[in-house]
């Protein structure tokens, strides 16, 4: 009698390049910028009409418009009133969209390295920012949680791109 043995394994190990890692932050980046730059729209014109109904607005507590309309829509909710900082979040995220493209076109360490390090802080925002949507505003944002998750994307790409950059350099 012959004993048989069944391996299992985790299944095929998909292994991505530098240049599937670039063409992956950049397309991620490419989202983000249009994900934001349909929340500059809805916080625009909610802000313009208050009749206006975004197709995000889905119920009372699952409504784009009151989060992007909110205090905490400008500079953060804490930049100061009136202050050149205090402009809407959905800018500063088109700006770190862009930050993101242009970083991956180098493979300098120094630059992947700042490039990781601007996508964890990026990171450290959206855990501020999902605990002012589900705590203090109490409500649910589709185009804010697409958001958040395109971070965690990009800063998990940005962390495998500076391990093969490391790999590299030794």
């Amino acid at each position: 009698m012959v004993a048989r043995c069944i391996v299992i394994t985790d299944g095929p190990t998909f292994k991505m390049g530098k240049k599937g890692l670039d063409r992956a932050i950049i397309s991620a980046a490419i989202a983000g910028i249009l994900i934001s730059t349909y929340a500059l729209f809805v916080e625009m014109t909610a802000e313009a009409d208050s009749d206006y109904k975004a197709f995000c607005d889905l119920a009372e507590k699952v409504s784009c418009s009151n989060v992007l309309t909110s205090d905490f829509s400008k500079g953060f909710g804490i930049a100061e009133k009136g202050s050149v900082w205090e402009i809407p979040n959905c800018i500063y995220g088109i700006v770190f969209y862009c930050l993101m493209i242009i970083m991956t076109t180098y493979d300098q360490l120094c630059v992947v390295q700042m490039q990781f390090l601007t996508a964890m802080l990026s990171v450290v925002m959206c855990v501020y920012l999902a605990y002012l949507l589900l705590f203090i505003l109490q409500d649910f944002c589709v185009i804010c949680v697409s958001t958040y998750l395109v971070n965690i994307g990009i800063a998990t790409l940005v962390y495998k791109k500076l391990n093969y950059v490391l790999k590299k350099c030794h």
